[in-house]
């Protein structure tokens, strides 16, 4: 868990399809470090591992033009299974977070606070669950890492093989025309599902900036903090989405769950007009 930041970013005087081909390198290298990190706290490995899912997508995605299609289409699918290995445990994560932040902001509300209390106590975290629970997460872990591993060698192999690699600005004004449309069709339904698919479209855009702009100048800066906070907030967004799904669960609900999902969808709706009002700062 020591090692060196990955620099995610093209280097200055760094052939495009070099660079690409380091980046991916170093995120499998890094994979597996952390696989063989026994001493690392699981909630810990999963947050990175996840990390560098995410990092390993963004850059398939930059470099989609340039792969063969099958070749992408696999890798592509083999991510997203990876990453479906551990979104079991980041949900519960997610929800204990956010019960824990609504237990403190209900400190002058004691029936609020007592119900997200009283779920909490529901979510043992994995070291506090028994040693068969962590062990069986850290052997999921290792799935979820080989599978990246697997998916790197596959897309180095699809890229020494291409000539054609795409123009840095042009993937950014595709990643900027994507989350437009996405940001449009979630404005206009208001359904979560339209919101998470602007979150994902928007943290894509963020990935490719700083994926293009090892040195940003000011403006280019200020952009790229915007779009760093709208998808932090539509992060928050679905977080609260994730709890409420995961709440309903129970049927019938109970008490302390209905008066926690009335708080979510208060935070929800300010959660919406807080990412509409960063969106608009944007430019056009």
């Amino acid at each position: 868990m020591s090692a060196p930041p990955i620099a995610y970013a093209f280097a200055a005087d760094e052939k495009i399809s070099g660079g690409f081909v380091r980046m991916i390198g170093e995120i499998a290298v890094r994979a597996d470090g952390l696989t063989r990190d026994s001493s690392a706290p699981i909630d810990e490995l999963i947050h990175e591992g996840r990390l560098l899912i995410k990092r390993l997508r963004a850059l398939l995605w930059f470099a989609r033009p340039a792969l063969g299609s099958a070749a992408y289409t696999r890798a592509r699918t083999r991510l997203r299974r990876a990453a479906g290995l551990l979104s079991d445990h980041r949900d519960r994560a997610v929800m204990r977070q956010a019960l824990e932040e609504l237990a403190r902001k209900a400190s002058t509300h004691p029936r609020d606070r007592a119900a997200a209390t009283s779920l909490i106590r529901g979510l043992a975290a994995p070291s506090a669950a028994g040693g068969k629970v962590e062990t069986a997460l850290r052997e999921t872990f290792r799935r979820a890492m080989a599978m990246l591993g697997r998916s790197v060698d596959e897309i180095k192999r699809s890229a020494r093989d291409r000539a054609r690699w795409p123009s840095p600005a042009e993937r950014v004004e595709k990643a900027i025309h994507s989350m437009r449309g996405a940001e449009k069709k979630a404005r206009r339904t208001g359904d979560d599902t339209d919101f998470h698919a602007w979150r994902k479209k928007t943290k894509r855009l963020l990935y490719q900036l700083e994926l293009t702009q090892a040195l940003p100048g000011r403006r280019s800066a200020r952009i790229m903090e915007r779009v760093g906070k709208l998808q932090s907030t539509l992060g928050q967004y679905h977080d609260d989405v994730v709890v409420g799904e995961r709440l309903r669960i129970e049927q019938p609900l109970p008490a302390s769950a209905r008066r926690i999902l009335r708080l979510l969808a208060g935070r929800k709706a300010a959660l919406r007009k807080k990412a509409c009002k960063i969106a608009d700062s944007l430019p056009q």
